[in-house]
Formats: structure tokens, sequence, C-alpha cells
């Protein structure tokens, strides 16, 4: 009997150990004798060489830890998907490293551009993540107050940011309009807004509504072009009230057939942000325009 015994716990280890030969840390042997078996294991080989050089780019990881992904792969993939307890476990640290690795350092970048000594507070948005799941309804800030305290917060750390990073930036650009103020022919407005009229027309005036036809040249404080519809050869037609706010107060003070230079102060056009490469944060634009005619009314 005692023989008969452990043989039969032999067996049942060694069932065991065949039943969940995918779960442990080594590769499985294939045995390709049927189709299935050929089908499945072709398979594995598909999605490997699609996806895995891929999700080691995207997310930085070092080819050396290939070992620790196939670790990984193979717990995930032996979960069985009527584990519900497990399958929350696991989607929970899915979607914790994806805002811990991902978002993040997007927002951070958002919030403080370039300047990596600063970053939001991982526990602080870890406590209101987890209290929002627990009980959205006893969190400190509820969900629309923090939709609306977000966007204005951030608006307002990314300024405050941007206004330290960019200190010298922005006088140099105060500091030309300040100096061009005294320049022969230059009108100031209240807006701040500074034009010199380099020809005068005849023609109507443009309304904010309307579309203008135009050429123009644009450049930085430095002299540096960033935008050029007469380097491109093409004139160039818009709706007024669909451009910079410099823009749609200027060209409405010109007749048609004129041609004036406008200094444009970084609120009137693209901000403390700057756009793109060729325009930095808090520049002064320097635009001299050709009105040709008013397009449609």
């Amino acid at each position: 009997m005692k023989k008969l015994a452990n043989v039969s716990l032999f067996s049942l280890l060694a069932f065991v150990a065949i039943t969940l030969f995918s779960c442990n840390a080594q590769v499985p042997k294939a045995e390709l004798q049927t189709d299935i078996d050929s089908v499945s294991y072709a398979q594995g080989v598909l999605f490997a060489s699609q996806q895995v050089d891929q999700i080691f780019a995207q997310f930085e990881l070092d080819s050396v830890y290939k070992a620790d992904f196939m670790k990984g792969f193979q717990e995930g993939f032996c979960i069985d998907a009527k584990d519900k307890k497990t399958n929350a476990h696991v989607v929970g640290k899915m979607v914790g490293h994806q805002m811990g690795t991902q978002f993040v350092p997007y927002f951070n970048k958002e919030l403080f551009g370039e300047d990596s000594t600063q970053t939001m507070s991982r526990k602080n948005f870890l406590s209101g993540y987890l209290e929002s799941v627990r009980n959205p309804n006893k969190t400190i800030i509820s969900r629309e107050e923090a939709r609306a305290y977000a966007m204005t917060a951030t608006e307002r750390i990314k300024k405050a940011s941007l206004e330290k990073q960019y200190v010298d930036v922005k006088k140099e650009n105060l500091d030309f309009l300040e100096k061009n103020k005294a320049g022969e022919g230059v009108v100031v407005l209240p807006s701040g807004l500074q034009y010199k009229v380099v020809k005068e027309g005849t023609g109507a005036k443009p309304l904010a509504t309307d579309v203008v036809k135009v050429d123009y040249h644009g450049t930085t404080v430095d002299g540096k072009v960033f935008d050029s519809s007469v380097e491109r050869g093409t004139p160039a037609e818009f709706p007024l009230n669909g451009v910079i706010a410099g823009w749609t107060e200027g060209i409405q003070l010109m007749p048609v057939g004129s041609k004036y230079i406008f200094y444009i102060p970084y609120n009137l056009a693209y901000g403390e942000q700057g756009r793109g490469e060729n325009i930095g944060p808090f520049a002064t634009l320097i635009f001299e325009v050709e009105l040709y005619e008013i397009v449609k009314k």
C-alpha cells in the first residue's frame, strides 16, 4: 500500500506540473503534432515579431531585460479570464504603470516645459485617484470642482513657470517695444499694438468678419523670419476673426491698398508659450502687411 500511495502522489505531482507548464518561468517546449499545434505556435511567433520591438521602444525598455518581460508576459497570459479578482489587480497595475510612466511625465512637460526641477505631486495624484475610485462622493474636491479647478490652475501654474524660465526673453521683447515707441511714425494703441504706415491706401477698411487677401512678411525682434507669404510668392486669404488678436485689430485699420508694419506684443500674438520652433515664449512679432482686397463680407 505504501508503494502504491507513493506512486499515486508522484503521478499527481507530474499531472499538476504538466497542466501548469505554460505558467512556469521556463519557456515551454513546443510539440507540433497537429495543425492546431502548429497554427498556435505560428500565431505566437507572429505576435511577438509584431509587438515586442514596438513595446520595448514605446516604453523605453532595455533589451537586456527580455527575460523579465517574458516572465511578466507568462504570468499575465496564465490568468484565468474568469478570475475577476486577479484580473482587477492586474489591470489596476497596468493602468497605474501607464499613469506613472506616461501621464505624469507628459503633465510635467505641459506644466513646466523643459524645467525638470519641478514636478507634480505624485503622492497627491495617487491620493486623488484612489479616493475617487473608492468613493467618488467623498473626495476633498468633487469631480465637478476638480474639472474646473484643473483648467484654471494648470494655466496659472504653466504661466508662472514660463515667466520664471523666460524672464530674460520677456524683458528683451518688452524692452524692444518700449524703445520702438519712439520710432518715427510709430503709433501706439491702447491695447499695446504698435504700427507704422508705409503706404496709405484709398479703399475700404475691412471688418473683423471679413475675409481679406494680403501679403505679409513676419520676423521676430532679432530679425528671424518665421513666416512669409512674400517669400512663398503667394498672397494669403483668411478671415480676420480667425487669426491672432494683433492681426484682427491691426488690419481693420488699413484701407485696401495700404502697407503697414505691425509690432505685436506677445499677449496679442502667441502668448507666454509661443508657437512651434520659430516663435518662442513671450515673442514680439513684427509683420509687414500689404492689404490687396476684401474678398468677402
